[in-house]
């Protein structure tokens, strides 16, 4: 019998989405709080057009962004302040980097995805944790803006770590998007 967490997620989720979905495409809500990629963005990451953010994110756009979130253990959150603000520099290598190895995420298709004149707007909405068969997940709504006039995007991002179950190794205990449904 599932937990009662397990059964209340999808009913959470269906109802955080139809917020999302109520919302008009340039309004924010009034009770959108500050959550995830827009808590904490770094005042100091210079915003560039996306061809010029790819040639050089191994060492120039990267070291505005905390790379220790691809580290961390602990806050899922972290990762994903990390992922969208490298969205929104267009840092796709980086940006790439949250993904887990077994997404096939890479660099390429972020920037087919997001890339454009203008970075996209990103805005993550309250988590949802879980756990089951030895992992964890956190499980959170997100909505695209496009600046230079594409289609909204709304769906959801999934975060994995395994739990701390002995074998497992320090990649596998970090958090990772596993999937996101903003992706095509």
């Amino acid at each position: 019998m599932p937990s009662r967490a397990a059964r209340l997620l999808p009913i959470l989720l269906a109802g955080s989405l139809a917020a999302l979905s109520a919302c008009k495409k340039d309004e924010t809500p009034a009770s959108a709080e500050p959550l995830a990629s827009e808590s904490v963005v770094p005042t100091d990451v210079e915003t560039l057009p996306s061809g010029e953010a790819s040639a050089g994110s191994e060492g120039g756009i990267a070291a505005g962004l905390d790379m220790g979130a691809l580290q961390e253990r602990r806050d899922p959150e972290r990762l994903l302040r990390f992922y969208t603000n490298a969205l929104r520099v267009g840092d796709w290598n980086s940006a790439a980097k949250a993904w887990a190895l077994d997404a096939l995420m890479t660099p390429e298709k972020l920037e087919a995805e997001f890339g454009g004149a203008a970075g996209p707007k990103v805005a993550v909405g309250r988590g949802d944790s879980g756990a089951a068969a030895g992992s964890l997940y956190y499980e959170v709504p997100v909505t695209i803006d496009f600046q230079d006039g594409r289609e909204s995007r709304r769906g959801t991002i999934v975060l994995r770590r395994a739990n701390d179950v002995p074998g497992a190794s320090e990649l596998q205990l970090v958090w990772r998007i596993e999937r996101s449904s903003i992706v095509g």
